[in-house]
């Protein structure tokens, strides 16, 4: 159900309304509660990412063009997204929903109000009738 994402390279990182990565492959990361961002060296920092389009904060400047090395999910909905030199992470919410994934291919994963996870499956694509 988590897709595997080590590998992908992050393309576009926009805050409005949540921290959004869309990466090379199309797909999309949406973190919409507090952002907690943490990397080796340096302190953890909280960034509020619930406000209208907005710039980025020092601590996100040089995240277009990172890898990102897996996504980490905990039992209680929890997510990391962990980069080379960082780890962007979100907290599950019991008021609403804190992050989602979706595929290019229609899948969606949503970590919805109280940490639970829905997993909506890729779109089938029906063939064309051959004649």
């Amino acid at each position: 159900m988590i897709p595997d994402f080590a590998g992908k390279v992050i393309i576009i990182v926009k805050i409005d309304y949540g921290l959004h990565l869309w990466t090379a492959d199309s797909w999309e990361i949406v973190l919409a509660g507090p952002v907690l961002v943490s990397g080796t060296g340096t302190a953890p920092t909280e960034i509020e990412v619930d406000v209208a389009e907005s710039p980025l904060p020092p601590q996100l400047a040089d995240v277009v063009g990172a890898t990102v090395a897996q996504l980490l999910v905990s039992e209680g909905g929890d997510l990391g997204v962990q980069l080379e030199d960082r780890q962007l992470s979100v907290r599950a919410d019991d008021r609403y929903e804190a992050w989602q994934v979706a595929g290019p291919d229609g899948e969606l994963l949503v970590c919805t109000p109280g940490g639970e996870l829905t997993y909506f499956p890729p779109v089938r694509r029906e063939s064309p009738p051959s004649a």
